[in-house]
């Protein structure tokens, strides 16, 4: 099997970025505007859950969480369900990881361990405050700078009280930018690109929880997405020229006054930059979940059966996407968008719909599902959510015979 002309490919995941917040923040982030500026950018990608685990198994896998069964954070991912890294393994890719990857339960400080073939080198870390004995970042700044990791770390982690004290998030936002997680992330990858073909994971977090305990919510850390930003010019300007580069984030960034689906949860940037590819700004709306497809076509690599995800370079946008929430301690709620109107569902005891304009109310500040102007939009889209749920259905096992 010849692997001398294969790109390599590049996965830059945040763990809490909307693509407000890419808008917002603009004029700070001068590597990631580039970046989008020279890539097939889509500006109304959607991810599945506004949680993390759920999220990721989208993400990694081209599954719908109906599919995969991660429907909240904690759950595995089942192991017939293979990730893109296993993938590219199988295809004979060196493959890495760098930074947080939250796809498995990582509660009162436990770690997060890769499949048997999912990594040739993990370099994980869940985040800057998280305490895992495993968490190669802690590692890493214990030994570059121990006094600093002693004034923030003055006694060892207690599993059963992982609450961050005030005085540790302080001590760690007071580092200078040489010692942040975010910058230790680009270091640790440049390591790694040397040896070609490469699938490689890079982990940014830019939440304010830094990889502490956060209950599905994390607001943006300003400081840590430019440090991010300043981080992937390092990463990019050591990359070899062919080189697939995809740049998202498992979900939004959300404080607790944002209600779970709004699209500071769950719109998030998406783009690809392929050597002689498209650049161009696409307005339909997508799902995470059609990376997956995406990076293998390509790297022109067969994907496994089990994919609902469609690639992005080859087809149109489907022009809709879902997202979910099935948290156990909240109403579960169901999302259907088609880039400008939105419907909400929650579903249960609270049943309850709302529906947004969101080309003239993107903060979606004005319900229209009681407007008498907007019922026929509104038994539209529910119709549509209807049809996208079937369309999503896992229909891969083959009829092996008529009954």
């Amino acid at each position: 099997m010849n692997t001398v002309t294969r790109p390599n490919v590049l996965m830059v995941v945040f763990d809490s970025l909307s693509a407000h917040d890419v808008r917002l923040h603009a004029a700070d982030l001068p590597t990631l505007c580039a970046l989008f500026d020279r890539s097939l950018n889509f500006s109304n990608a959607y991810a599945p859950c506004p949680e993390s685990s759920p999220a990721r198994a989208s993400l990694f896998t081209g599954l719908d969480m109906a599919a995969h069964g991660v429907w909240t954070d904690g759950v595995a991912l089942p192991k017939r369900d293979k990730t893109m890294s296993e993938v590219f393994t199988q295809n004979g890719y060196h493959t890495w990881l760098v930074g947080r990857r939250q796809l498995a339960g990582v509660s009162h400080w436990t770690t997060e361990h890769a499949r048997a073939n999912e990594y040739d080198h993990f370099d994980w870390a869940h985040g800057a405050l998280h305490r895992s004995r495993q968490n190669a970042y802690l590692m890493w700044l214990q030994k570059t700078a121990p006094d600093a990791y002693a004034r923030i770390f003055p006694q060892q982690a207690n599993p059963d009280a992982t609450a961050i004290p005030q005085a540790q998030y302080d001590a760690m936002t007071a580092l200078p930018d040489e010692l942040s997680f975010n910058t230790w992330v680009a270091q640790q990858a440049c390591v790694r690109i040397g040896t070609a073909p490469f699938f490689g994971v890079v982990g940014f977090v830019v939440g304010q929880s830094m990889g502490a305990t956060s209950a599905g919510r994390d607001a943006l850390d300003p400081r840590a997405l430019r440090q991010a930003d300043a981080a992937l010019a390092v990463i990019l300007k050591a990359l070899p020229e062919k080189t697939v580069i995809a740049l998202t984030a498992g979900r939004g960034s959300i404080n607790a006054a944002t209600p779970p689906l709004n699209e500071a949860a769950v719109n998030v940037p998406l783009a690809f930059c392929m050597p002689g590819g498209p650049t161009e700004e696409v307005a339909g709306a997508v799902s995470t979940m059609d990376v997956a497809p995406t990076l293998y076509e390509a790297a022109k690599l067969r994907p496994p059966q089990r994919l609902q995800g469609q690639c992005l370079i080859a087809n149109e946008p489907r022009g809709w996407a879902l997202s979910r929430l099935r948290r156990p301690d909240q109403p579960h709620q169901t999302a259907f968008v088609d880039a400008r109107w939105k419907l909400v569902m929650t579903h249960g005891a609270a049943q309850s719909l709302s529906l947004f304009d969101l080309s003239n109310d993107p903060n979606e500040e004005q319900n229209l599902a009681d407007d008498p102007a907007h019922q026929d939009k509104l038994e539209e889209m529910m119709d549509q959510m209807i049809d996208a749920r079937v369309a999503l259905e896992d229909r891969t096992e083959p009829r092996i015979a008529n009954f």
